[in-house]
């Protein structure tokens, strides 16, 4: 497949500046063709989908796999069947006409399932791990197999897919269908509610950038360190959720990193604690 250029504020929730390389399967089979073709030409590559937590250097080498057009899924009595690009919005749209629950914790996340599985995505004490029946897999051998949910190695934003070389193709999900449809609508509504008044939605972001330390807050440190409100260029640490960085207007990756730098070094020297990225950082 051809690469093309693509503007990188239209491939990821931040809206930087800068350009990549891209290439667009057109179904979930032209994708495992395109993971085959790279990996047997031994060339880098990285998967991209709602970009909801991603952050890219411009003018990268290494081209980017979008899996928009991979949205297909199917709901039955018991799962939910769903390729790697099909976004959680529309899994947590359909599972509240069907009054099913479990993706509620999900309502405002713009990102895709495949995301959602390999950082193990969560919200509002719900995780997208407790939903896993079975996930299929490409292996860096370009082998397919399916892997169970206790193989993943699920834990606080972690999956299996951080420290093996294999890419999502598609999952299964269990949902519980013993619910009201009223009563999932409810408590999506609720978690959105709470989403609203706490988080910076207005601004383009990539959501909580740090990981949560052992027995604390990323949030908590980095407002106690008096770093809300802190801007370089474009970018600033969310008046309103320091866990957040917010892009301003006309923001650039060297704009990120500059901010991103200042909180780790001042969190490290204020607190003596290594904040860790809950992002993918691409560089």
């Amino acid at each position: 497949m051809e690469e093309k250029e693509a503007e990188i504020c239209d491939l990821t929730t931040f809206k930087m500046s800068g350009k990549v390389k891209i290439v667009k399967p057109r179904d979930i089979l032209q994708f495992e063709e395109l993971i085959r073709y790279f990996l047997e030409s031994k060339k880098d590559f990285k998967i991209i989908g709602g970009g909801s937590n991603t952050v890219i250097k411009s003018n990268l080498e290494t081209p980017f796999v979008l899996t928009s057009g991979l949205n297909n899924f199917k709901f039955d009595e018991k799962y939910v069947v769903a390729e790697n690009g099909v976004k959680l919005s529309v899994l947590l749209s359909e599972a509240i006409k069907r009054g099913m629950s479990g993706l509620e914790f999900s309502i405002g996340i713009p990102g895709t399932i495949g995301g959602a599985l390999y950082m193990n995505t969560g919200a509002f004490d719900g995780e997208i791990s407790k939903c896993v029946e079975s996930v299929e897999v490409i292996d860096e051998n370009g082998r397919l197999y399916e892997l169970n949910a206790e193989d993943l190695d699920f834990s606080y934003r972690h999956s299996i897919f951080h420290q093996k070389r294999m890419w999502i193709k598609k999952c299964v999900l269990k949902l519980d269908f013993a619910q009201r449809k009223e009563d999932v609508l409810e408590k999506s509504l609720r978690n959105w509610s709470r989403k609203r008044s706490t988080q910076p939605i207005t601004f383009p972001s990539v959501g909580c950038v740090f990981k949560n330390p052992p027995g604390d807050y990323a949030a908590r440190l980095i407002d106690a360190a008096n770093l809300k409100g802190y801007r370089v260029g474009g970018i600033e640490v969310s008046k309103l959720h320091a866990g957040f960085f917010v892009n301003v207007g006309g923001a650039t990756f060297e704009d990120f990193k500059a901010v991103y730098s200042e909180v780790v070094t001042r969190v490290k020297e204020k607190f003596s604690v290594d904040l860790e990225p809950e992002i993918t950082i691409v560089s």
